[in-house]
Parts: structure tokens; sequence; C-alpha cells
């Protein structure tokens, strides 16, 4: 062609190609006969492969409600340009293309994300399908259906892989990986919710008093990915954040719902046992949020009549939904009361080793 029109010198192929249509009536540059009939056999879909179908599915991966570094990784992984031993063996920066973990395969992308035993593992325990799938088709299936988890398992496997490569002395077992994987899919889901609800005000990621005279009551649980023992902790602070009260301790369960239900409900309990007339009951799990607050769900869990009924005694109560980064203190005397396997235990102040890790 002669020249391009400057109006057009900043085009991309996506400005005049939509719905497998080119639009070259939009250009202000002229096109001959010749030129517009090779502009018109080519298909960007089909070249961009055939079962992923192109630039509209991976417009859908960019439009994912997750932080930018899951759908960054995601994209390096469907344009194969994760940098796995394969990766850097055919670019002559490495001597071997195997997977340095299993070693009984090349390390593909798709061998380093799924395939890998180690990554199975981790896929099994979120209930992520390995079924063997190319590696487009595979990720548009498990992305659409379970987002949160897919993103969240991803992008562990792939943290998990470069620690065992590079930190040898201090690998990570797989329960440790799988609690991290559920512990983000959380995280995943109250930040989507939370924006989806509009409330600005529960986004700030740091504790706040309550107003005076009122008590706050901050609830969690955890898992650590295997077993049938869930912990909780419940922690009671005032407006001049004095630790109130806290009870924390182990549940025989394998579900991370019934932890936190059960948490919110000792958390009450403990509350009024106290003599505390007004309080603020604040927790960072969606779906138990949901399951109180809500009556469009068709089986109700026994612990969730416990919280309403409780909360509808005489006395001034609140529930609020908070980020993760706000509920840290009852989320490291959780975790504690697993490493100490602590069955139940109520204190009227915070342990002094405690101090420092709770910031208070």
């Amino acid at each position: 062609m002669d020249y391009v029109h400057i109006s057009d010198s900043n085009l991309r192929i996506q400005d005049i190609w939509s719905v497998g249509k080119w639009h070259l009536d939009t250009l202000y540059s002229p096109l001959s006969q010749n030129l517009k009939g090779n502009i018109l056999s080519y298909n960007p879909d089909k070249q961009a492969g055939p079962k992923l179908g192109g630039a509209r599915e991976l417009a859908l991966l960019w439009r994912q409600l997750v932080p930018e570094k899951h759908k960054f990784l995601a994209w390096l992984c469907l344009k194969e340009a994760l940098p796995t031993a394969s990766f850097r063996f055919r670019r002559g920066m490495s001597s071997s293309d195997r997977c340095s973990r299993c070693l009984s395969s090349q390390e593909s992308v798709l061998h380093c994300i799924r395939d890998c035993p180690k990554a199975q593992l981790v896929w099994h325990r979120l209930d992520i399908s390995c079924h063997p799938l190319d590696l487009k088709n595979w990720f548009l299936y498990q992305s659409k259906e379970y987002p949160f988890k897919f993103f969240s398992g991803l992008w562990w496997i792939w943290r998990v892989r470069n620690n065992d490569i590079f930190n040898l002395h201090e690998t990570w077992p797989p329960e440790k990986v799988i609690c991290l994987a559920l512990t983000s899919e959380k995280e995943l889901r109250n930040i989507f919710e939370l924006q989806r609800m509009s409330l600005p005000s529960t986004l700030n990621g740091f504790w706040n008093p309550p107003s005076i005279c009122t008590f706050k009551i901050n609830c969690d649980a955890s898992y650590f990915g295997s077993g049938d023992s869930i912990d909780f902790a419940c922690v009671i602070r005032d407006c001049n954040e004095s630790w109130q009260r806290e009870c924390l301790g182990i549940i025989e369960s394998n579900s991370i719902l019934q932890g936190e239900l059960f948490a919110i409900w000792r958390g009450y309990l403990l509350a009024w046992d106290v003599g505390q007339g007004d309080v603020i009951c604040k927790m960072d799990c969606v779906e138990a949020f949901n399951l109180v607050t809500q009556d469009d769900f068709g089986f109700i869990d026994p612990l969730v009549l416990k919280i309403r009924d409780i909360m509808h005694w005489n006395w001034r109560v609140d529930f609020r939904l908070i980020m993760r980064d706000a509920n840290t203190v009852s989320d490291t005397m959780a975790k504690m009361a697993m490493k100490l396997q602590l069955s139940h235990m109520e204190l009227l102040s915070p342990w002094r080793s405690l101090r420092s890790a709770c910031a208070l």
C-alpha cells in the first residue's frame, strides 16, 4: 500500500475484526483490491487455534475477576511461555528438559501445572478434574466453571514448583500447598462478593476498633489440608483495642465452612456469657455470611439455626463481612490452636508469645 493514514497508525487486529468478520470500511487508508482479498482470506481466530477459538477466548481470560498476577500466569501458560525445563532446554538455557520433581517426563507447561504427580495431588484435593484435555481446552473449561479455585490452584502449584527447585532445603509439604490454595480461593471469593455487594467500607485491609460501649468479635477457621480437624478462633476486643476474651480450639470436621460457622456461634456465646450487650461480629467467609444472612437456601445447617437464634436474644448484634487482611488476629490464633493441638481453650488476655505475631 502507498501509505497508512495517521488515524490508522495505532490500530490493532481486534479494532477491525469482530464476531468473525473484518470491518475494513472503518479504515482511512486506501487498500487495493488485491490487498483487501489477502486480508479477507485471513481468519485470526483460526490462526490463534481452532480449539480455543482465538482472541475471543483469550479476552475471556482477561475479564476474569481475579488479580492480574493470576491472569498473567494463565496467559503465559496458554502461550506456552512459562519458563519450564522444556522451554529453557529448547533455547539452550538448560541441559535437560526433564521435570526435576518427578524425573519421569518432559516438563512441558501441561506437565508442570497439571500432569506432574505433585500437581495432580493438589488438583485432586481441590476437586479440579485432570481429565486429559489439551492445555487450552482444559484452561477454558476450568477457568469458566471454577474460576477462583482454578486460578488459586494454578498460582500455588507454580509457586511450589519454583520453591522445590530453588529452595531445596525448605520444600513445602502437599498439605501446606493445599491450605494456601484454599485460603487464596476464599480470599478471591470474598473480594468478588464484597465488590458485588457494593460494600466499599468493608474493603479496608486493616482492623478498626468498634464505637464506644460496643465490642467486636472477630471469627475465623483454618484447615491445614489433611485429616478431619478444623481449627477455629474468636477474639473479642473493645473500642480501646483491649483484648476482652478469646476462645480457640479444634473441631472434628473436614469442612472449612463448618469451622467458620462454629467460630461465629462460639464467638456470640462467648460475648453473651461475659455480659456484653452490644456486639459486632466480623468474619471473612462469604459462604458462611450468606448462609446466616439469607433465607433462599434449601437445606439450613443446624449451626446456622443456632446462630440466627442467638442473634435474636435480648441484646444488640451486628454481623459483617470483612477482608481477610482485617482478620489476621483470629486467623493467627486459629492456626496456633492446630499447631498446639488445643481441643478447647478460653483466654482472658493474649498469650505473651503471640503479642508480636498478632500486632498487639
